[in-house]
């Protein structure tokens, strides 16, 4: 085709232009497909900068040492740097137990096995639906302006194969994801009515505290039940129907729409043949024959003709709109399958695509914590690395670092252990919140109706002004001494430089570690 060619010609003429902007977007897809491992690699980059890096600006901080993660005494600088590596760490600790957890996920939403459409799944889809889409284009772009060359009809049928592409692509995959919800719903709706025939059947509520994290906590919970609390549901969890509806109307008015289109065109190509036959007058030939035929045997003839081109006529047409019918029923095919990619390749759990990315193509939960404890090992590594890195420039920058022990140096090891530990000091405050609250809800009286006042006279009494200024004084400060989390794990030292920082009394200090160490033991 002459578009074709014209096409290769350009890119040919523009090489130095075409092939510098396609490795830019193969590079960007790149990037978007291994985004962690971009990051990474720019934040190891961006730290070793001589001039304008994470260390070499960090160091310059003259801020002092406060306490900080897991209550230990942190410079700043130190905090912020080890932070920067701790959210790649934190992505790259899971253990064999997640695996597992991420496997009971998928299970109870029926997904174990499945995967997201690939790339390769997607630019084929694309690909069948373009150049079908293109066929019928062809056909239509005659018709969006008269009189337009050769050249401009096949580039009006390329922009209408690609607007096709566009619309269609989406809507049949959104269509087979659909479809398979509707699976799940149906699944879930089948176990309830059947419980709910054998007398105990539990009313169809989200639990809305079951995650990825937390996929063990409705393990009692019957299969329907499971299945509802991960799956995105409307009221009842009735099935819908408004993308099936949709894409389905799509479908049908472009094939119904191009058959009638090929067929009327075909008509009027036909019509104008016919129109402009030698049959349709007397034929010259006739009269000018050197023997003279009876009329009646020069009419037969005429009328024998007339039906033999009526005849191929009739047949041109058929084939042709039989051909046509085939390319529609090719372009319903076509619709089908990337209905049936979306089926069976759509994850519709709320947490199933990550749990299914975090699995991944691993055999077992030993491959899979081997895997990402090899990956851990190499961000503790290199986040020690540049915090040693750090720490030496401060020293050199900072006279008093001088006086500091060695043993007073901070690791990213520490940093992990105290974000743990400030981690479980919050959730275990979280857990006895929520004990509080649900004790006193237990224990609240039913109401009853109150008893009358009596208003007594009282004899105002002086306020003690003397007495209360210590005792708010006491409360002030055991409020910004409780502000500092665990205090368990600094020594005497480290307490003194604290109470110092902030003005606090260190026999205080020394009181709460003392009750802490106490409560940790009595709690085992």
């Amino acid at each position: 085709m002459e578009i074709l060619d014209t096409l290769m010609q350009a890119i040919a003429t523009y090489r130095y232009i075409f092939w510098p902007l396609f490795g830019l977007l193969a590079l960007t897809l790149g990037v978007i497909k291994w985004w962690d491992q971009v990051r990474y690699f720019f934040l190891n980059l961006f730290c070793s900068l001589p001039l304008f890096g994470h260390i070499t600006r960090l160091s310059r901080s003259h801020e002092s040492r406060r306490a900080g993660t897991g209550g230990r005494i942190w410079h700043p600088a130190e905090e912020a740097l080890c932070g920067k590596f701790y959210q790649f760490h934190s992505i790259s600790n899971r253990d064999a137990d997640f695996y597992l957890r991420c496997v009971n996920y998928l299970n109870k939403v029926d997904e174990r096995g499945r995967k997201p459409t690939s790339v390769v799944l997607w630019l084929c889809s694309i690909a069948l639906v373009i150049l079908e889409a293109f066929i019928f284009a062809l056909v239509l772009s005659p018709f969006i302006a008269n009189n337009i060359s050769a050249n401009q009809a096949e580039l009006s049928a390329i922009v209408v194969s690609v607007l096709i592409g566009v619309i269609l692509v989406p809507a049949t995959h959104l269509m087979g994801t659909q479809l398979h919800k509707n699976t799940l719903l149906s699944k879930i709706r089948y176990w309830h009515k059947e419980a709910r025939l054998e007398g105990h059947a539990q009313a169809l509520v989200k639990d809305n505290r079951v995650s990825l994290e937390n996929s063990r906590i409705d393990d009692d919970a019957p299969s329907y039940l499971q299945m509802l609390n991960r799956v995105n549901h409307g009221i009842g969890a009735k099935p819908q129907y408004v993308q099936t509806v949709v894409t389905l109307l799509l479908i049908v008015t472009f094939a119904v729409g191009a058959y009638f289109i090929r067929a009327a065109t075909i008509n009027a190509a036909e019509t104008q043949a016919v129109n402009g036959t030698p049959f349709s007058q007397t034929s010259a030939a006739s009269n000018a024959s050197p023997f003279e035929l009876p009329q009646q045997a020069v009419e037969d003839n005429q009328q024998a003709d007339k039906q033999a081109a009526k005849e191929v006529s009739d047949n041109r047409v058929f084939a042709s709109k039989l051909t046509f019918i085939i390319l529609s029923v090719i372009f319903i095919g076509v619709q089908i399958i990337g209905i049936l990619i979306g089926y069976y390749r759509s994850l519709v759990g709320i947490e199933s695509r990550l749990a299914a990315k975090y699995i991944g193509n691993f055999s077992s939960s030993e491959e899979f914590a081997a895997w990402y404890a090899m990956r851990r090992e190499r961000v503790e590594r290199d986040a020690q690395d540049k915090l040693a890195s750090l720490q030496n420039r401060m020293a050199m920058q900072r006279a008093s670092s001088a006086s500091i022990a060695q043993t007073d140096v901070r690791t990213f090891d520490d940093y992990v252990r105290g974000k743990q530990r400030d981690k479980a000091l919050a959730d275990d405050q979280h857990q006895q919140f929520n004990a509080t609250r649900a004790t006193v809800a237990q224990e609240r009286p039913v109401h009853q109706p109150e008893p009358a006042l009596v208003f007594e006279p009282v004899t105002p009494t002086p306020a003690p002004v003397a007495l209360e200024t210590a005792p708010a004084a006491n409360v002030d400060e055991k409020a910004r001494i409780a502000e500092l989390g665990d205090l368990t794990a600094l020594d005497d030292e480290e307490l003194r430089l604290v109470a110092e920082d902030l003005g606090l009394s260190i026999e205080a200090l020394l009181s709460r570690r003392k009750v802490q160490r106490v409560l940790i033991k009595a709690r085992g």
